[in-house]
Order: structure tokens, then sequence, then C-alpha cells
């Protein structure tokens, strides 16, 4: 009797085993195929530059702007102090979007969407955090502003609502629907087609990110031109 439930036990114990064994397999099996689909790529438009040669156009832009206030050269009215560190804020911005980690990120012919998913991480951090909120924000700042400009107590509800909007906004939804598309199924054309979607979309959405916040700056840096010519 005691040998039945021995060799009873060996069984179930194989069978148990076999089960984990064809379950461990299948899902190998499947996320090979998933990984395939991942890599379904989007290739942007350069027929008028690639994005990053764009945005290097208007980082351009932007630093002749706050290069051409010179400090032996001012005669206008603000302190030389509050110009020069708002010069600085404006460089320290751009070297964000200059960067060589942004140009190995955008550099490329095409992106499937792990690219992509880079390319938010480096907007919510780089540009939205480092750039609008660390360098510009506190310039809003009505009670204690970290720059002592009188006409730029102006713009400062403009500078604090656009901030705010792209706070507000963000890019989370974009990172949600990647999220949420992440799924194991076994390779087709609508499952690769909805990849392509989503890699195409969410590259559009966080590049128009990237220059609507340069667009902003560019405002920003417009107006700072104008006043270290003395207008």
């Amino acid at each position: 009797m005691k040998s039945f439930f021995v060799e009873y036990a060996n069984i179930v114990a194989t069978t148990i085993l076999g089960l984990l064994f064809g379950l461990s397999f299948f899902l190998l099996y499947v996320n090979f195929y998933h990984y395939k689909e991942i890599q379904t790529t989007y290739t942007p438009n350069t027929e008028n530059g690639t994005d990053y040669e764009n945005i290097l156009a208007q980082v351009n832009e932007i630093r002749s702007d706050a290069n051409s206030y010179y400090q032996a050269t001012y005669r206008g009215q603000e302190s030389i102090y509050d110009m020069s560190g708002l010069q600085t804020k404006f460089n320290s911005c751009m070297d964000n979007f200059e960067s060589e980690e942004l140009k190995k990120l955008l550099d490329k012919e095409t992106f499937d969407i792990r690219d992509v998913s880079d390319l938010i991480h480096y907007y919510q951090n780089r540009i939205l955090n480092d750039c609008l909120v660390v360098q510009l924000y506190n310039i809003a700042n009505e009670e204690n502003p970290s720059i002592q400009i009188e006409r730029l107590k102006v713009l400062a509800p403009f500078i604090k609502n656009e901030i705010d909007l792209f706070i507000s906004t963000g890019v989370g939804y974009v990172k949600s629907n990647i999220r949420n598309n992440d799924s194991y199924y076994f390779s087709n054309q609508s499952a690769k087609n909805t990849i392509f979607e989503l890699t195409k979309n969410s590259y559009l959405e966080i590049i128009n990110r990237y220059k609507q916040s340069l667009t902003f700056i560019k405002t920003l840096s417009g107006w700072y031109r104008t006043v270290a010519q003395g207008g």
C-alpha cells in the first residue's frame, strides 16, 4: 500500500512538473513574438530636416537672443547681475536640448516604442523639470522672483500659466498608452499595425512637446534680446 502512494505521488509530481515546463515554454514562445512586435519601427519624415536638426535651429536662435547681452556694453536700466543671471538660465536650458544624450536619442532613421519611451523620460527629467521648472519657473514668482528685472513682472503671469500648463498636461497619458498596449499575444498583422500606430503617434506627440517648449522659451528670449539692446 505504501509503495502505491509513493508511485501515485511521483506521478502527480511529474504531471505538475510537466505542466509547469509547458507553461514556461508557452510564455517564452509568446514573449519572443511580442519582442518581435515591439521592434516595429516608425520612420519620421525628414524632407524638411530631421527633428533634431529642427530643434537645433530653434536652440541656436534662443542662444543668439541670450548672447545678445554683453555686460561691458549694456547701457540699459536693469541690473547687470539679473541680466547675466537670466542669460545663464537661457543657456542652461539650451544645454538640455543640445546634449549628446538627446542627440543620440533623436539621431536615428527609425524609432521603435522603446526609443519613444526614452524620449519621454528625457523630456520629463531634462526639459520639463531641469529647464522649465528649475530654471524658468521662479522668475515668475511674484513675491520673491529669482530675477529682479522690473519689466519682467509684466510677463510673470504668462510665464507661470504656460509652465503650469506644461506641468498639468505632462506626458503621462502617452506613457500609459504604451503600458496599456504591453500585452502578450501571438504575432499577427493587426498586432503589428497597432504597435506601429502607437509608436508613430507617441513619437509625434513627444516631439511636439519638445518643440512647444522651445517656442515658449523663444518668446522669452526674444523679449530678453529687446531688453539687452536697450529697448
